[in-house]
């Protein structure tokens, strides 16, 4: 199963061989790709925090919805 990180890596990759292919200046072409990897770090961190998120909320609703027993 692919994960967020898997779709986010292909988009930020597939705008680095953008990149490399209309900007021909070496100079230019690296601040791009410092600003897309910027892009990548911050879009990875949000589908960190959506996935934690929602692992807390579905186990919450799960212990409510099914109470864990003391009984042996």
């Amino acid at each position: 199963m692919f994960s967020a990180h898997t779709y986010i890596d292909m988009f930020q990759n597939t705008k680095r061989t953008l990149t490399d292919k209309v900007i021909t200046d070496k100079g230019i072409n690296k601040v791009a790709h410092n600003f897309i990897d910027a892009q990548t770090v911050f879009a990875k961190m949000l589908a960190k925090n959506s996935e934690d998120m929602t692992k807390y909320f579905v186990e919450a609703q799960t212990a409510l919805w099914f109470p864990k027993s003391n009984k042996p």
